[in-house]
């Protein structure tokens, strides 16, 4: 009996090892798109229709584009390149510095646009558009190179690499608005237009002096075009549409987490200056964007999660009256855009560096031009001393 019984553990023992075989015999890739596994040989299905290579062995990388090989002359010697096929059809060809950036993007770019439950949208759809769509590609390559700027110690000027992918993108992405909106193309162009808002925040140089920066400076060059970007965003999601059931950005509403409004965490003293008498009117201007500041959590205690969130959240609703009065740099709207700048400046990479530049000379703007109203000094104390104790890299 007890010879029985070890044979019999030792069969349910195989029997555990074979089942825990089998659940492994789908590939990577569909196991990191969290989908099931067809199990097709030598490529399963999947990975097929998803356009990527597939890997069972273990050797090819997670989700690497399927693309054709192709020769090219340059300086007289043949390379190999990557081609692959757009969404118009037309040929395109990258090199393997292409495929490694393309694959920095991924794993660490786009992963910082928004919090971390984006991941699996970032991962999989938007990076099969971009290797659909030429215009989100430079888009993307821009974006991945001005992090790459970013990150390092230094950060230095702009690339000349930067600099074509940025003209090629901007050049491809205003000729497909110039056309009739094919329904296939909305979500690849509201994914460029959300990139296109990051890259443009995220481009500031380093004033060489105070003076020259916004909104201390009159020169039209000067004024924020992300926030001119904000505007034109605005009307072309009347467009897109990308809350439809049909697009992959309908579920973000769920992913991104929102910005509970509290007017009880408004103090007084905002509630006397903005004339907020409790009942909120919609023909306030201020009125949404101040609820949106005092929201969440003091400036200290915000986190960087947090700051996204509250990017996104302002943006959408500092649109029309009140982003006319940051323009003309009315003091109340000014003020309004440093308690914004103070919570977001320990943000996400591509928030730092606007946020304190633009924020500590919105401060300076107040303080040189409107050092008579006491409301507004008294108020702006609390962000100007953050804006200014910030010692990070920017």
């Amino acid at each position: 009996m007890a010879a029985q019984k070890e044979l019999s553990d030792a069969d349910k023992n195989v029997r555990g090892r074979r089942g825990h075989r089998k659940s492994r015999s789908g590939c990577a890739n569909c196991k990191l798109r969290s989908v099931k596994c067809d199990e097709g040989f030598p490529e399963c299905g999947k990975c097929l229709s998803f356009g990527v290579r597939c890997n069972y062995d273990l050797r090819i990388p997670d989700l690497q584009p399927r693309f054709n090989m192709a020769t090219r002359k340059l300086n007289g010697k043949t390379q190999t390149c990557n081609a692959l096929t757009s969404a118009e059809g037309s040929r395109l060809e990258l090199t393997e510095q292409d495929l490694i950036r393309l694959e920095r993007f991924k794993i660490r770019t786009a992963l910082s646009l928004g919090p971390p439950e984006l991941r699996q949208i970032y991962d999989n759809e938007i990076y099969r558009l971009i290797l659909r769509h030429p215009f989100l590609m430079h888009i993307a390559h821009t974006l991945t190179l001005i992090h790459d700027r970013y990150s390092l110690s230094i950060p230095g000027q702009r690339t000349v690499e930067e600099i074509r992918h940025w003209s090629k993108g901007i050049g491809l992405f205003n000729k497909k608005l110039s056309v009739p909106l094919h329904p296939a193309d909305r979500d690849a162009i509201w994914a460029g237009t959300s990139m296109l808002g990051v890259i443009t925040f995220a481009s500031i140089d380093f004033p060489t002096r105070t003076d020259e920066t916004w909104p201390l400076t009159s020169l039209p060059k000067a004024e924020p075009e992300w926030l001119k970007m904000v505007q034109g965003k605005a009307s072309l999601r009347q467009l897109i549409k990308p809350d439809r059931p049909d697009s992959m950005f309908y579920s973000l509403s769920s992913a991104i987490p929102t910005v509970k409004l509290a007017p009880e965490n408004i103090p007084l003293a905002f509630i006397k200056l903005y004339q907020l008498d409790g009942s909120f009117a919609n023909n306030n201007p201020y009125a949404i964007p101040v609820r949106v500041i005092f929201a969440a959590k003091t400036i200290e205690e915000y986190p960087s999660s947090s700051a996204t969130a509250l990017f996104y959240e302002f943006i959408y609703c500092i649109q029309n009256e009140f982003s006319h009065l940051v323009l003309n740099k009315d003091p109340r709207a000014l003020l309004i855009m440093v308690y914004w700048y103070s919570k977001i400046c320990t943000g996400q990479w591509w928030l730092r560096r606007r946020a304190l530049i633009e924020g500590r000379a919105t401060c300076t703007f107040l303080e040189k031009y409107y050092a008579h109203d006491a409301a507004i000094q008294d108020l702006l104390r609390r962000p100007r001393n953050y804006l200014f104790q910030i010692t990070f890299l920017i």
